[in-house]
């Protein structure tokens, strides 16, 4: 299930059901890059400090492949999982405001159950539609998008204001 439309602000968003976990996408162009810039882990001349793997056999690439295939025969029994609502349906909102290129605006919400992350899809398209910036669904969690892999932040981490 899968909408695709204008928003007011001009942005084409594409609002769907993901049937893959996150855990098993592939790597984006955006992860790649920052998988990519070195950490600055190695130092000539100092003893303990650790190479980049980046380009090495278990670097992101190559081992991220691997890992992408090696968990396919576990998809049957995540979506048997989400639909006995044990496990939660993400639906996600992408629009990619300069055209083609990255980094994308991502809106993601975590649903409990199929004919809710249905409604959801369409709430959350309606309510973009409409103009709303970060709508709030009735059945769905917001699921904050870190900024960079780099910069020290989980996308479990909360905010609280004092």
């Amino acid at each position: 299930m899968r909408r695709r439309f204008t928003g007011p602000d001009g942005l084409k968003w594409t609002v769907k059901r993901l049937v893959v976990p996150l855990a098993m996408r592939p790597m984006s162009r955006m992860d790649v890059l920052e998988a990519a810039t070195p950490r600055r882990t190695h130092v000539e001349g100092v003893s303990g400090s650790i190479p980049d793997a980046v380009m090495g056999p278990t670097g992101p690439l190559p081992l991220g492949a691997l890992l992408s295939l090696a968990m396919l025969p576990f998809l049957p029994l995540v979506l048997a999982l989400r639909y006995a609502r044990l496990v939660r349906w993400t639906v996600e909102a992408r629009a990619y405001p300069w055209g083609g290129r990255y980094p994308p605006v991502v809106l993601s919400y975590a649903v409990r159950g199929h004919q809710e992350a249905r409604r959801a899809v369409d709430e959350l398209a309606d309510a973009l539609a409409r103009g709303d910036g970060s709508p709030k669904l009735a059945d769905g969690e917001f699921i904050p998008q870190s900024r960079s892999a780099h910069d020290g932040t989980n996308s479990r981490t909360t905010f609280t204001s004092r």
